[in-house]
């Protein structure tokens, strides 16, 4: 045996080379993996962020300038502090010629004695136009 460092013909070589690329297979669990904890870390900071802005505000309205066209999101604060999240979603309903109805389905996440979602409150309010204003008006029967 010499003490040569570098082998010749004579010495065998490694049976497994050192720089081995890895195996399709392997290289898109790695990247799978990469992407769910990405994900992970930009869900985590933005649903505490948006969880921190509606205890601190009224809410969340987007309507773009149309009362019949709404979505709503407000965290629900008891006396023990916040049991939960509510999400109303207002749709136009036909009508009669001066009269628009509107149906408002209202949906809660809950989370006071265990986490649960609850969907079963709608209703449905209608309004009459007057001098191109919305005036809300009980005489017409409009049902979600």
């Amino acid at each position: 045996m010499s003490s040569d460092p570098w082998p010749d013909e004579s010495q065998a070589e490694s049976p497994h080379p050192i720089n081995a690329a890895p195996s399709p297979k392997r290289v898109w669990l790695e990247r799978f993996g990469i992407g769910i904890i990405a994900v992970i870390s930009i869900l985590i900071p933005l649903i505490f962020g948006v969880l921190f802005f509606l205890a601190l505000t009224d809410g969340i309205v987007v309507n773009a300038g149309d009362p019949l066209r709404e979505v709503r999101l407000w965290m629900i604060q008891e006396r023990t502090g916040a049991t939960g999240i509510g999400l109303t979603a207002t749709t136009p309903r036909t009508g009669a010629s001066a009269i628009q109805c509107a149906a408002t389905s209202v949906a809660f996440l809950k989370w006071d004695r265990r986490l649960r979602i609850e969907t079963d409150a709608s209703y449905c309010r209608c309004y009459e136009i007057k001098n191109s204003q919305l005036v809300e008006t009980s005489s017409v029967d409009c049902k979600p």
